[in-house]
């Protein structure tokens, strides 16, 4: 992908505010925020640890990005917390640095720009990429839920994979349905997203 077809800045340098500006623009995944957080945030995070302490705001709030990205967010949205129309990526991550002090949104990422840029286009590949497979498999699903329109794991696992692709009114309509059906996230079957 060429810079003028990104809709990723150029930037010389980043701060915790560019990178979270930039993952808001992709419309993150558990998947794609994982990729993010092993490649840029988990250095960022060990760097602070070791130049301001591990006890310094932003290295604490790194730290919380992190787990947020690590596995945060895709616990939050298996377990139905994310379920509502306006509980997009962008809200899941306005969510998790809710409160965050001005410290560590302005917070200079040490890694150069070339990098960090390189890692969220690969990024926003690997979301297009996402996008199509799992519109493959909401055709399958759906075939599944024709078959057994009853079964609440069934319209829970569309409601997953309606969220993923984007389709947050639908996603919040086949929760409804899920729920209206029995659906609890402690009796569902294990999904990972």
């Amino acid at each position: 992908m060429s810079r003028k077809e990104s809709k990723l800045t150029d930037r010389d340098a980043y701060t915790v505010r560019n990178l979270i500006a930039d993952l808001k623009k992709i419309g993150c995944t558990p998947s794609v925020l994982d990729m993010v957080g092993r490649e840029v945030v988990y250095f960022e995070w060990t760097q602070a640890s070791d130049h301001l302490g591990p006890d310094h705001p932003v290295t604490i709030q790194l730290e919380s990005l992190l787990e947020f990205m690590r596995g945060g967010c895709e616990q939050m949205l298996i377990e139905g917390e994310l379920c509502r129309v306006a509980d997009t990526p962008t809200s899941a991550i306005n969510s998790a640095i809710k409160g965050a002090p001005k410290e560590f949104l302005s917070y200079r990422l040490i890694r150069s720009s070339d990098h960090i840029r390189n890692v969220l286009e690969q990024a926003m590949e690997e979301r297009k990429r996402e996008k199509k497979r799992y519109k493959a498999i909401e055709k399958g699903i759906r075939t599944q839920i024709g078959s057994n329109p009853d079964d609440p794991d069934l319209w829970n696992q569309l409601r997953l994979l309606l969220w993923l692709i984007g389709k947050y009114k639908d996603s919040n309509e086949a929760f409804k349905k899920a729920k209206k059906l029995g659906w609890k996230s402690e009796n569902s079957g294990f999904v990972a997203v």
